[in-house]
């Protein structure tokens, strides 16, 4: 009879049902109004060294057990409070929704009101302070558990050889779809299942690596669809040469040596696609690698049209979040017992760390267990390794789900970022664009400038050679009137002296005829008298016999005649001349001695006289100077330089000069005017030679 009832309460163990660090909330979590159950219950305000601790005993008496049975357990109750141990206040509750924070901070408010330092701390207070505690050891809890999303070997701790992490990578359903081996002895680097993104936050700065990675595109699910078939994998190999930024000279040559053999290693297992040298992050854009793998797809023509459709960005990261997915639901499986094997399953462990202050747990929850015993407790026990095993399942699911959507937000985060990226970068070659613009308008501008600065410097260069050129056409204008006006001067002055030189000659007559008729020689003047009269003087034929012996007598014949180069005035250009010295004058034409000359110079008068002022080579430079300071001519201080064909030429035209400027001296200083000053050798009817 016994057996068939399976059990009695008399009988019936004192066992651990739950226990936890959540606080009162949590605990209500595992209580149903069917049960009679006995917690104990760590309550703690304060925080740092000021934290205060007091246990509570809670009798949690369901009002939905029969009486009969509850009457039974509730006679054990003192047996199983004194396994929890002594409490500061023991509270009875009868329904699952009476036990809450208010509920409890109205009944111990008298225990801790005995605690000096909560003298004036009221209910609310009590409550904030309780929940901000509860908060605050959840929050450590939670970032001390292991991390859901995908793990490295590293980070897993996994003990896995180099051969064995090539090979998974190298089968196309493979836990890991990367893998990193060091330069030296190609030792493994680290492997993963998170895909590029993952493997780049593998690659350190001062080292070289080589590697593959594995770009799986499409998923092999059957089709719904009756007589269709699944959709093709399409799988490709990427050889990845990383160089680090920070690896000195002498180390990357030594370590990429290494890489056909790295190459050869990698070949042994899998297919490459192409090979990637980075040596930066930026190297190993993803949409440039995937976009490389359709090219070459294109190109090679291995798959079909729908393999084709299928290397994308999107596909990957489908067909990578798949692969996560199932690589997690392995890792959590593997965790889960792993995790379960180490929880507190013993009663006086779970009731030390609640009566312990800062310990684990904060709260412990006990019932009697009923021996059972036949078909009813097997079929019982069935039943609860079924509820077990549900709910391990659907904690699994539930891991599952999180680290779909962890991987999920993740992969968002990623989107946004690179979206982010995307946009500055963007941006960026908008700015550059703009900078180059500006630049280029510019340089434009600048150019147009120098142009235009060039352009007015030509046109002013224009208008100074118009300016020149007007200047010497006004210039030579004026010498063209002077000499017109010289030769006119002179034509008058011819003219003059043939009425003058009449004049004499018919006075000459005259006094020979007296003479004739008997005026006796001696009562005439002599020649060579100062004192003559301007009647008596003597005549050009007289004069020019006594000087008749003179080197330089005057000839009607030029003393010099030719081509010469000759400057003139204050010009600084050479004209090609017809040069004449004769009769003391310096002549020139334009191009032969026709006519009359263009300009006309007298070697010497009573006012001025030419000196040669310089000879030098085939040069001979002229200066024209006044007698006594009188600077009334206009002729003082001209010049004109002469150059000869050659120095011999130079020679004789200045041998010529000195003579005919010394005859001219002579024939100046010889007449005398009756006031004793010198005069004008014309006035005595002496023409210049």
């Amino acid at each position: 009879m016994a057996g068939r009832r399976g059990g009695s309460v008399s009988s019936a163990e004192a066992s651990l049902l739950a226990a936890g660090t959540g606080g009162v909330e949590e605990l209500c979590e595992h209580l149903a109004d069917d049960t009679v159950a006995w917690a104990l219950l760590r309550w703690e305000v304060g925080s740092g060294t000021f934290v205060r601790s007091k246990l509570v005993a809670i009798h949690f008496n369901g009002e939905e057990v029969p009486a009969v049975r509850r009457g039974r357990l509730n006679a054990r109750s003192g047996e199983v409070l004194a396994m929890l141990g002594e409490a500061h206040a023991t509270l009875e509750v009868k329904r699952k929704e009476d036990l809450h924070l208010d509920f409890m901070c109205e009944r111990l408010m008298k225990v801790l009101t005995a605690d000096v330092m909560e003298k004036s701390m009221s209910a609310e207070a009590l409550r904030k302070d309780y929940e901000a505690l509860i908060a605050e050891r959840k929050l450590r809890k939670a970032t001390s558990q292991k991390s859901v999303g995908p793990r490295t070997a590293k980070e897993n701790q996994k003990q896995i050889s180099v051969d064995r992490a090539l090979a998974a990578v190298g089968d196309a359903t493979g836990p890991y779809n990367w893998v990193l081996l060091e330069p030296e002895k190609f030792e493994l680097h680290n492997a993963g299942y998170g895909g590029l993104l993952e493997m780049k936050v593998w690659l350190a700065e001062d080292l070289v690596l080589f590697g593959v990675i594995r770009f799986t595109f499409g998923r092999e699910t059957a089709s719904s669809v009756e007589g269709m078939t699944a959709s093709p994998k399409v799988v490709k190999y990427i050889f990845v040469h990383w160089v680090g930024p920070n690896v000195s000279a002498v180390r990357r040559g030594k370590w990429n040596a290494k890489q056909q053999q790295a190459d050869a290693q990698v070949r042994a297992i899998c297919s490459i696609t192409f090979r990637r040298e980075a040596h930066s992050l930026d190297d190993l854009d993803l949409a440039d690698l995937i976009s490389e793998l359709w090219r070459l797809a294109v190109v090679d023509g291995a798959i079909t049209d729908a393999g084709k459709s299928q290397i994308s960005v999107e596909e990957y990261m489908a067909s990578l979040a798949l692969e996560q997915q199932k690589q997690l639901e392995a890792e959590l499986e593997e965790f889960g017992s792993d995790s379960a094997s180490r929880m507190c399953t013993d009663l006086h462990t779970c009731v030390d760390s609640v009566r312990e202050a800062g310990g684990e747990m904060n709260w412990v929850l006990l019932g009697l267990q009923l021996r059972l015993g036949g078909r009813k407790g097997k079929e019982e026990e069935r039943l609860a390794k079924e509820a077990a095993a549900n709910a391990k399942k659907a904690e699994e699911e539930r891991l599952a789900k999180e680290a779909a959507a962890n991987t999920k937000k993740a992969e968002e985060e990623r989107l946004v970022t690179k979206a982010a990226a995307e946009a500055k970068k963007a941006e960026e070659e908008r700015l550059a664009k703009e900078a180059a613009a500006n630049a280029k308008k510019a340089e434009e501008e600048r150019l147009a400038t120098e142009a235009a600065a060039e352009a007015k410097k030509v046109e002013d260069e224009r208008c100074a050679r118009e300016a020149a050129a007007n200047t010497k056409k006004v210039e030579e204008e004026r010498l063209a009137k002077e000499a017109a006006a010289e030769a006119k001067k002179v034509e008058e002055e011819g003219r003059a002296k043939e009425a003058a030189a009449n004049t004499k000659k018919a006075e000459e007559e005259r006094l020979a005829k007296e003479v004739v008729q008997g005026e006796p020689a001696s009562s005439r003047p002599r020649a060579d008298s100062p004192f003559l009269t301007e009647e008596a003087r003597p005549s050009e034929s007289v004069i020019s016999t006594r000087l008749a012996g003179h080197k330089g007598q005057a000839s009607t014949e030029p003393r010099m005649s030719g081509p010469l180069k000759l400057k003139s005035g204050w010009g600084w250009w050479w004209a090609k001349r017809h040069v004449k010295l004769t009769g003391g004058k310096l002549q020139w034409w334009r191009k032969a001695a026709e006519g009359l000359p263009d300009v006309e110079y007298r070697l010497s008068d009573g006012l001025t006289r030419w000196v040669l002022a310089r000879h030098e080579g085939t040069d001979l430079e002229m200066r024209c100077e006044s007698r006594d300071n009188h600077h009334g001519s206009k002729a003082v201080g001209e010049r004109v330089i002469l150059r000869a064909p050659s120095e011999a030429e130079a020679q004789k035209w200045k041998d010529a000069l000195m003579e005919q400027m010394e005859y001219v001296e002579m024939l100046l200083a010889w007449p005398m005017h009756l006031d004793g000053r010198q005069g004008d050798i014309r006035n005595y009817g002496i023409e210049y030679p």
